[in-house]
């Protein structure tokens, strides 16, 4: 494809020729259209190095026409198994033809996201609390593996036991990895062959509201209700959105009633939902609802660890400290930094012509990840956040927040932003009472007093705290 390799040369007075021919010549070229570019590479690291460096640069890539050709970057081997491979890809290539016939008019399209190749379930750092997930999502995989060879062996459509555990929902904090183990596990599930569809709400809310807009709303049923695995990320996030929850309610009706499985994620547990009908929570509630937690710092190493070992990241022992303690609250950034580091320390040396060094010292990381640092730390939540989001909801001072009166306009504010404190920060008591004039005693009194209300019925401090987690949630992005 003349197109492509006028591209690869205009590239190499950027990054030199030996750069290009080793992370973008080596990709190889599967197949390609006037306006699509099918690309293979041959492991994550050159993924990730296109990502970073080339796809800001395909806003320019046209054919003879001036018609943008959009470039598809696949994983090798990450569409299935060597194993009845050719069967697998022809099974997906009909469906996708199906897909693009169902969709391909001028007025309504649906795109789904593509899958992070990173994000596989060998790479996840589990907490003590969170095996019991991980040890459940691959007994899935081992069971549907068997199910759909013989039921292909039957010529058969792919459907679950009917005692089999559906829906399946995850529930925990931003950073416990509800969006890694979710897309891992499509991609584990697409290995096998099944029709897999994974959307944020967000995505299955523009969906719904570009359908209606454009009344094609049996094209979008067509494509949902074919799948034979449902998986939403963030369900809590259908909120107030009347027609997306009528649309999600038959959409899981259908397929839960066809034997397909559901897997969802929301940041709270099915019962303590916010303004999504109860019909809606009530199915949330068939199946399974598992809780993760996020990790502690011991655990933020080990994934550290493990990251650089995968990228080849020879890192000091001060510098983990240093990205642990400066992305504790946030793994997705620990993932993104370890990735610059990669990225930029091997640009760096072929630029200078470079040998591989010694491990990347603090000082070092501290000058490659200048951006991403001061970004971090705009985003970060802090103490002092938390003290103010507080305040500002309940319509007092900061100041009230952390002083001495003993009205319950200023006790209940204070002792939310102690549980905060805690749950969010994971700071020790000693520290929170430092910021409160309390001492720990009083410290931990008042976060367990939160904590028997929150597991008690008929209290409303849970919607308060879920509104809270929200705002603060909104103030990291």
């Amino acid at each position: 494809m003349h197109t492509w390799e006028n591209f690869l040369k205009e590239q190499e007075s950027e990054f030199g020729k030996e750069t290009v021919d080793r992370w973008l010549r080596s990709l190889q070229v599967l197949r390609f259209d006037a306006c699509n570019l099918y690309l293979e590479a041959k492991d994550s690291f050159q993924t990730l190095w296109f990502e970073e460096h080339i796809r800001p640069k395909l806003k320019n890539f046209v054919n003879n026409n001036h018609s943008p050709i959009k470039v598809h970057l696949a994983l090798k081997g990450a569409q299935s198994t060597k194993k009845g491979q050719e069967g697998v890809e022809k099974r997906a290539e009909k469906a996708d033809g199906k897909q693009r016939k169902a969709v391909a008019t001028p007025s309504f399209t649906i795109n789904f996201e593509e899958l992070d190749p990173t994000h596989v379930i060998d790479e996840f750092i589990p907490t003590s609390d969170n095996l019991i997930v991980i040890k459940l999502l691959e007994e899935l995989h081992t069971q549907f593996s068997e199910i759909q060879y013989q039921q292909l062996s039957n010529k058969v459509p792919f459907s679950i036991p009917k005692n089999s555990i559906n829906p399946i929902y995850l529930y925990g904090p931003a950073g416990s990895g509800k969006t890694h183990l979710l897309q891992a596990t499509a991609q584990k599930f697409k290995n096998l062959g099944l029709q897999v569809i994974y959307a944020r709400c967000d995505l299955f809310t523009d969906h719904v509201v570009r359908a209606i807009r454009a009344a094609e709303m049996p094209k979008f049923r067509e494509i949902y209700r074919r799948a034979d695995v449902l998986i939403i990320d963030d369900v809590h996030e259908l909120a107030k959105k009347t027609a997306t929850q009528e649309e999600f309610f038959h959409t899981f009706n259908t397929l839960h009633t066809a034997g397909k499985q559901i897997i969802l994620s929301a940041n709270v547990a099915p019962q303590h939902l916010q303004h999504i009908e109860p019909r809606l929570v009530s199915r949330f509630e068939w199946g399974i609802s598992l809780q993760l937690t996020t990790l502690e710092k011991k655990e933020i190493v080990e994934l550290i660890e493990k990251r650089a070992a995968l990228l080849n990241l020879s890192l000091h022992e001060r510098t983990i400290e240093f990205l642990a303690e400066t992305f504790a609250s946030n793994t997705k950034a620990i993932m993104r930094a370890e990735q610059a580091l990669m990225l930029r320390t091997h640009l760096r040396e072929k630029q200078h012509k470079l040998e591989p060094k010694a491990p990347i010292t603090l000082a070092q990381a501290k000058t490659l990840l200048a951006d991403i640092i001061e970004e971090e730390e705009s985003h970060k939540l802090t103490s002092d956040k938390i003290i103010h989001t507080v305040a500002e909801f309940y319509g007092i001072r900061a100041e009230d927040v952390t002083g001495k009166s003993q009205n319950r306009e200023c006790m209940l504010p204070r002792q939310l932003s102690m549980h905060l404190c805690r749950h969010l920060l994971k700071l020790p008591y000693m520290k929170i009472g430092d910021l409160f004039a309390r001492d720990h005693s009083t410290v931990m009194s008042a976060i367990r007093g939160v904590e028997k209300q929150l597991n008690s019925d008929g209290n409303d401090i849970r919607s308060t705290i879920n509104a809270l987690e929200q705002r603060l949630a909104q103030s990291k992005r």
